[in-house]
């Protein structure tokens, strides 16, 4: 049975989420992708299993799929990933995409009072070269040319007098801060928040934000299991610092998932099943223009004598897969995890993991 305090924090998350969905902020432009990478997902293990963690998260990423989840880790935790995306033909494995993507964060658990995380997750491109013209005839002025028609346009065949150099190299990154919290409310019942700030930086401009999300993880019977999570709950502010200061608004995103955990006690496996619907940018009706609002993820994780996993799981044509390996260290673990997913007209991404609990 549910005791009286926990219906009560029921209602008033009930309460929240509703006034999150429909008190939109006001005076912002909504920008369909507006801090976009926060929408990229982290870690190798959830990747493989195609996102559809919102229910299963129970280990140091929770902090971004449903920070309820984290009320499930009884010890310390820790989570680092790194990815590239966007495939080149340039770099050795691991080391093809254009744009890297990183996550790290730790986690404490605090007995008496709850669960607490800290996570950075960064998106950027470095080395970018800014290319300038070196003033060759020292006439004060770049990009003069050979102007053989004397029209003062450059013409195909007219070359350039002054010399192209890259002046600089700049960076393109994407930073977000998340602090996090959960708390069982009961055998069942677990609730969680995010707090998170935003930075972005683009060629000596900059922009911060900050939102926050709840979520919460529901067990309904022995490995059956259901959660939410609110992404930017109230919407999330974005500034800019240029000329015309813009602000924009993330919109509020739910995903809903439930999942199933089948163990085969035989062989010491188990298998869980999940599946996500994600409300965030839907796919544009080609035929009346309308935007669907739902996206189905799915995926499927096999342990093996809790040592071995192998994952898959996909989206809407996307597919990845995964594999993982458990590291026993007395009462603690190390897991090493690794995903491929693919994205339609940008090639695959990799993503690699480094997790533990002690």
């Amino acid at each position: 049975m549910i005791s009286t305090f926990t219906k009560k924090i029921l209602i008033t998350l009930l309460f929240l989420t509703t006034c999150c969905l429909v008190l939109r902020p006001i005076h912002a432009e909504e920008g369909e992708y507006a801090a976009d990478f926060l929408s990229a997902g982290v870690g190798a293990r959830a990747i493989g299993m195609g996102g559809a963690f919102v229910s299963v998260a129970n280990d140091a990423t929770a902090a971004y799929w449903n920070p309820a989840g984290l009320a499930e880790i009884r010890r310390n935790a820790f989570s680092a990933m790194y990815s590239d995306v966007f495939e080149s033909a340039d770099g050795g494995f691991l080391s093809r995409g254009l744009v890297k993507y990183n996550f790290v964060n730790y986690i404490h658990n605090w007995r008496t009072v709850g669960t607490f995380g800290v996570s950075w997750i960064r998106l950027g491109i470095d080395d970018i070269p800014r290319t300038t013209f070196k003033d060759v005839n020292y006439n004060n002025r770049l990009g003069d040319f050979h102007d053989i028609n004397g029209n003062g346009v450059k013409d195909p065949g007219e070359l350039y007098i002054d010399r192209p150099e890259v002046a600089e190299l700049f960076s393109n990154s994407d930073d977000a801060i998340l602090v996090s919290y959960a708390r069982p409310l009961s055998e069942r019942l677990a609730v969680g928040g995010n707090f998170k700030l935003l930075h972005q930086s683009l060629f000596g401009y900059r922009a911060f934000g900050w939102g926050f999300d709840i979520g919460a993880i529901f067990k309904v019977i022995d490995g059956f299991q259901i959660g939410f999570i609110i992404q930017d709950a109230s919407g999330t502010r974005i500034s800019w610092n240029t000329p015309s200061s813009p602000t924009f608004v993330r919109s509020p995103n739910l995903k809903f998932g439930a999942s199933y955990l089948l163990p085969i006690s035989i062989i010491k496996s188990t298998t869980i099943f999940s599946v996500d619907i994600d409300t965030d940018k839907g796919d544009i009706d080609s035929q009346n223009g309308s935007q669907f609002q739902n996206r189905l993820h799915y995926g499927v994780e096999y342990w093996l004598f809790n040592i071995l996993a192998l994952r898959a799981g996909g989206e809407k044509g996307e597919l990845s897969v995964g594999a993982g390996f458990r590291i026993p260290l007395g009462n603690a673990a190390i897991y090493t995890d690794y995903a491929f997913a693919t994205h339609e007209d940008l090639g695959g991404s990799q993503r690699i993991s480094l997790s533990g609990q002690f």
